[in-house]
Order: C-alpha cells, then sequence, then structure tokens
C-alpha cells in the first residue's frame, strides 16, 4: 500500500477520532491491555489509533463493535 501523505487537517481529524475512542474506553474503565479481554485482539494497536495514527474502516467498524456502539456514535461531533 503507497504512503499516502496527510494534511494538517487529516491529522488533526485522528487525533480527535482518536481522543474520542479513548474517551469511550475510558467510561468503560478499561485500561488498553482490558481491551483483550472483550475481544481486542491487540491492545497496542489501538494504542496507536487513540494516540491519531491512521486508522481502516474495517478498523473502526471494528472498535464500535468491541464498544458495542454504532460507527456513528463513534464518530460524532467530530
Amino acid at each position: 500500500m503507497a504512503n499516502v501523505q496527510l494534511s494538517s487537517e487529516d491529522k488533526k481529524y485522528l487525533e480527535k477520532l482518536g481522543t474520542r475512542i479513548k474517551s469511550i474506553r475510558l467510561e468503560k474503565k478499561w485500561s488498553l491491555e482490558e481491551t483483550e479481554h472483550h475481544g481486542w485482539n491487540d491492545w497496542k494497536h489501538l494504542q496507536k489509533i487513540e494516540s491519531g495514527k491512521n486508522i481502516t474502516v474495517v478498523t473502526l467498524r471494528k472498535i464500535a463493535k468491541l464498544y458495542k456502539i454504532s460507527q456513528s456514535k463513534l464518530l460524532e461531533g467530530l
């Protein structure tokens, strides 16, 4: 896969999304490591997403499923 250059606006969006994903995890009072007990297979990958790294739509779908919320709820307010 080619390396895609992100604009500063894209980077800000990914940071906001990562913060949103982290806040949902913290609302559940889960540590990163505990996400594996709830069906996530690699907490280090989730940590990268929470820090604003690029994310695929499929991964976004999996995160919504993990937290038992809709994708639109996950993206709400971004």
